[in-house]
């Protein structure tokens, strides 16, 4: 047997064997090229994966933080605050998500505060914007006064934080939209009515099965008065939260997914209005 295969290994090819070994050569070359274009596509796709990994800045994936300070009265990024606000962006990466705060300090009435907080805010937005960053991974979340705090330029603010890599993952790759769900409560009272829990069931069903966390705010207005009245407000605008984190783990929301939360006592200068007492559920 060995001695017939030696021989066959041995014999010189005939026609068709070298036709035959020919084919050999051809499906091995066939082969690899095959191999050659599948190495190619994957070192091409692994490489736009590590860009695109490395285009998300190194602290995209943190709570970074970024406070824009404003002159008093004055709603317009400067041009000192509008480079080192580029560069932290930069540092961070134009695919992170991104949240952001407005506030305003004793600047005139309360109206016009509001109004220049709002301004603030949107000042911000269009700079993330003209920056890179899509619209949709901004959450501009809200925009207050503060009335308790010093007159300086920390109250005159607008701050902006890195989405963790969950939020990014909602809001880029998932490419939902920045939802927020307004929660309005009675006077006094953090009892969830019928309508906020309707409306929280909803919001859970919605993002279940996803990747998103949810970040809840709460405010409250002069409700209570008396002896601790800011305290006292407080602490409601506290239990609202606990009250809206209780329906959201009952549907089935795990407690680690509700990542962050805001609690505000507006002031004694805000009305007791139903927008003063508004709690919100946004996705992050």
């Amino acid at each position: 047997m060995w001695q017939s295969r030696e021989r066959y290994l041995a014999a010189p090819r005939t026609a068709v064997g070298g036709v035959a070994w020919g084919g050999v050569l051809k499906m091995k070359s066939v082969f690899s090229l095959i191999l050659a274009i599948f190495i190619v596509a994957g070192s091409t796709a692994w490489f736009k994966a590590t860009a695109q990994e490395r285009y998300v800045g190194p602290k995209c994936t943190q709570w970074n933080s970024y406070r824009v300070l404003f002159k008093k009265g004055e709603g317009k990024i400067s041009d000192e605050t509008a480079n080192s606000l580029a560069a932290f962006l930069k540092d961070s990466g134009r695919d992170c998500g991104y949240r952001l705060y407005a506030t305003a300090s004793k600047e005139g009435n309360y109206t016009k505060a509001d109004n220049i907080a709002g301004r603030r805010l949107d000042a911000t937005k269009d700079f993330l914007k003209a920056q890179g960053v899509k619209p949709e991974m901004v959450l501009a979340l809200s925009h207050w006064v503060d009335d308790s705090a010093a007159d300086t330029k920390q109250a005159r603010s607008a701050i902006l934080y890195t989405l963790p890599k969950q939020g990014i993952s909602c809001r880029q790759y998932e490419k939902r939209s920045p939802l927020q769900v307004p929660l309005f409560f009675d006077s006094q009272s953090f009892v969830i009515s019928p309508q906020v829990k309707s409306d929280l069931e909803k919001f859970a069903a919605s993002i279940k099965d996803t990747h998103c966390n949810v970040e809840l705010t709460a405010l409250a207005a002069r409700e209570f008065t008396g002896t601790d009245a800011a305290k006292t407000n407080k602490d409601l605008a506290k239990q609202r939260v606990k009250a809206i984190m209780d329906i959201l783990t009952a549907a089935g929301i795990d407690s680690d997914r509700l990542v962050d939360t805001h609690v505000d006592y507006v002031g004694d200068k805000k009305p007791n209005t139903a927008k003063n007492r508004l709690a919100t559920a946004s996705l992050m």
